[in-house]
């Protein structure tokens, strides 16, 4: 089942990036297929593209057979993303035993404005085997 939700979000057009150790990016580069009535991208695909890049992240830090759960998204959007992509960075800002929180910043490329300021936080579980 796991593939699935991977297939879906290539057809979306999610894509990894090149970031630093510390980080998790993920573009989502705006097509028709993904923009609102206004033409910008759809809000509902940047809040996953924030708990992708999080998740990605998350997913590093865990010990072996760990797993994480969105608990918690938060999203301001700033402005709309309407032409290139849009670029989530997701840090760590918070580790512990039982939480892990992450904060993300969308920008629109090429030009780099801020976009959308995001924190998620995730419960760390028992994988499922």
């Amino acid at each position: 089942m796991a593939a699935d939700i991977f297939e879906l979000f290539q057809l979306i057009g999610y894509r990894d990036a090149a970031g630093a150790d510390d980080e998790a990016v993920v573009e989502l580069p705006v097509a028709p297929h993904v923009i609102n009535t206004n033409g910008g991208l759809q809000g509902g695909l940047l809040a996953t593209l924030v708990d992708t890049a999080a998740g990605k992240l998350a997913m590093r830090r865990l010990p072996p057979g760990h797993s994480v759960v969105t608990s918690d998204l938060s999203l301001r959007y700033l402005r709309p993303v309407t032409d290139g992509a849009a670029r989530a960075v997701a840090r760590i800002v918070h580790a512990g035993k039982r939480s892990m929180v992450v904060q993300v910043e969308i920008r629109a490329m090429p030009d780099d404005d801020l976009a959308v300021i995001a924190t998620v936080s995730f419960a760390i579980i028992r994988a499922r085997t």
